[in-house]
């Protein structure tokens, strides 16, 4: 009887120790998550308005040609 209450307590703590641990983990992903997202949508918005199209490339081609 008192084998299966111990074997009872350590599978308790062992379940909280991996709940404890992926709670841990997801805090940790959240936080770094948010730091980086911010500076890489940023990125991607500045590329989107900085990259030229084909009409404004020619256009600005066909000024100095003409």
């Amino acid at each position: 009887m008192k084998a299966n209450s111990e074997k009872t307590k350590q599978s308790k703590k062992a379940t909280r120790r991996v709940l404890a641990g992926v709670l841990c983990g997801a805090s940790v992903l959240s936080l770094v998550l948010s730091l980086v997202m911010p500076p890489i949508s940023q990125a991607i918005a500045n590329d989107a308005q900085t990259v030229p199209t084909e009409e404004t490339v020619m256009g600005g081609f066909l000024k100095w040609v003409y």
